[in-house]
């Protein structure tokens, strides 16, 4: 007996017009080709496709499906370099594919999730919205265009390539055009060349200026969407800076110890981020990558970056103690301010311990102005330096606080927590960055990263 067909379904009717399709070409899809190809009555299909045109719809899905789906988070890079090496198979797999692919009125879900992850990719890996839009448009100009080029070709290898080569540079030719012809006979009809290498050639160019557009997305005005808090330590414990949606101008909170600052403005707003300019999570031993990065990020200034002692050296009685125990662990000696900020950072530390109810991470404020200013900018201690902090926040979005200095606190205090509220939005919205990324992980389990 021959064997029962399988029934019809609505995927079995779309796998089987891409399989039409990929044999024969889109012009030799209609239904009733399909419902021969399928063995029904045309009139059938119409119980699993509304018309030819969802059916278009439901194709076009099922390539996207093929393609990487890039993962938020996770290298921006790598993630949509696999994006588009895949397309390019997927695509190469369904010539027709190619000039509907951004075509369709009704995109499927394979089609949105698709979209959804290279923006989400994007967004994660530090880019504004505006340069997010920018870096898809080059890249699926790059992708449908090089495969439009590709697939058009007049000929399949190096053999087809040698012949066409040969029945087009006659003598008139070679004598019209050299730029033409010294290309094709030096490069181009030359044994191992082939012309879909040039793909990821291409792609890796395109990545390294899609990096410059990441580069200026800091350099956008922030427009307080979500609210943040920044929090910076200074004498009289702790000092923050308040941005919320609507409010005019960062609202300045100070509270002896972190839990109270923080629990102080959660009873009033619901914060997303809370920033803090302190070491959070301690190594056991060696040097935190949060601290080698940030110094990067601060040429002639790396000094402003404290590096952070082993946990155990934290927990010495003294800075003698601790001085023997951090060089044992990670071969640096002990500082007396770095040694100075000790009971802030186990403070700090407890607290988030004692596992608070909201986002908490580490930002580096010389970091952050320089990555809003694109500059290093002048010691903060300074006239010029409280001046050019002032601008570079102002030309970011956030208008001078009303209070800068009171009692427990200073101006540069207030100042650096408004740098740490910046980043901390940025890390609410998605467009920050982390350094490194991901996060370095120690035995106490805290993520440590500083972020901009």
């Amino acid at each position: 007996m021959p064997s029962a067909r399988p029934p019809l379904s609505a995927d079995r009717v779309v796998a089987e017009a891409v399989a039409l399709a990929d044999e024969s070409g889109l012009a030799a899809l209609s239904m009733r080709a399909l419902a021969a190809r399928l063995g029904v009555e045309a009139m059938s299909l119409y119980h699993h496709v509304a018309g030819k045109e969802a059916l278009l719809d439901a194709m076009v899905d099922a390539v996207f499906a093929e393609i990487h789906l890039p993962v938020s988070g996770e290298d921006w890079r790598r993630e949509l370099r696999e994006r588009s090496v895949s397309g390019r198979a997927a695509l190469a797999r369904h010539r027709w594919a190619v000039g509907l692919m951004d075509s369709r009125r009704r995109p499927g879900p394979a089609t949105l999730a698709h979209h959804d992850a290279v923006i989400g990719c994007l967004r994660a890996g530090g880019f504004a919205l505006p340069a997010t839009g920018t870096a898809v448009a080059l890249l699926d100009a790059h992708l449908y265009g090089f495969m439009l080029q590709e697939l058009a070709l007049p000929f399949d290898g190096g053999d087809d390539l040698a012949a066409l080569g040969a029945e087009v540079l006659g003598p008139e030719v070679r004598a019209a055009y050299p730029h033409f012809t010294a290309f094709a006979e030096r490069h181009a009809l030359r044994p191992g060349y082939a012309f879909g290498d040039e793909f990821e050639v291409g792609l890796d160019l395109l990545l390294g200026a899609v990096e410059g557009l990441r580069a200026t997305a800091s350099t956008a005005r922030l427009e307080v969407t979500v609210p943040v808090l920044g929090v910076d330590g200074c004498p009289g414990g702790w000092v923050g800076a308040l941005l919320v949606p609507g409010a005019p101008r960062p609202r300045v909170v100070v509270a002896p110890t972190i839990g109270e600052l923080v629990e102080a403005v959660r009873t009033e707003v619901a914060v997303e981020v809370v920033g803090i300019d302190i070491p959070i999570g301690l190594p056991d031993i060696g040097i935190r990558q949060a601290d080698v990065l940030a110094r990067r990020e601060l040429p002639g200034r790396a000094s402003s970056v404290f590096t952070t002692l082993t946990r155990p050296a934290y927990l010495a009685g003294s800075r003698v103690e601790a001085d023997a125990v951090n060089r044992g662990l990670s071969g640096q000696g002990v500082g007396s301010q770095a040694f100075a900020l000790r009971a802030k950072i186990l403070e700090v530390d407890a607290w988030l311990r004692s596992r608070p109810t909201v986002d908490v991470v580490e930002v580096h404020p010389e970091v952050s102005f320089a990555v809003m200013a694109g500059t290093v900018l002048p010691r903060k201690r300074t006239d010029e330096g409280r001046a050019a902090r002032l601008e570079a926040l102002a030309a970011a979005g956030i208008a001078r606080p009303s209070v800068l200095e009171g009692r427990g606190y200073a101006a540069d205090d207030v100042l650096d927590a408004c740098a740490v509220a910046w980043s901390a939005h940025r890390r609410a919205t998605r467009v920050g960055r982390s350094m490194p990324d991901p996060p370095e992980v120690f035995s106490d389990g805290i993520r440590a990263a500083i972020h901009v």
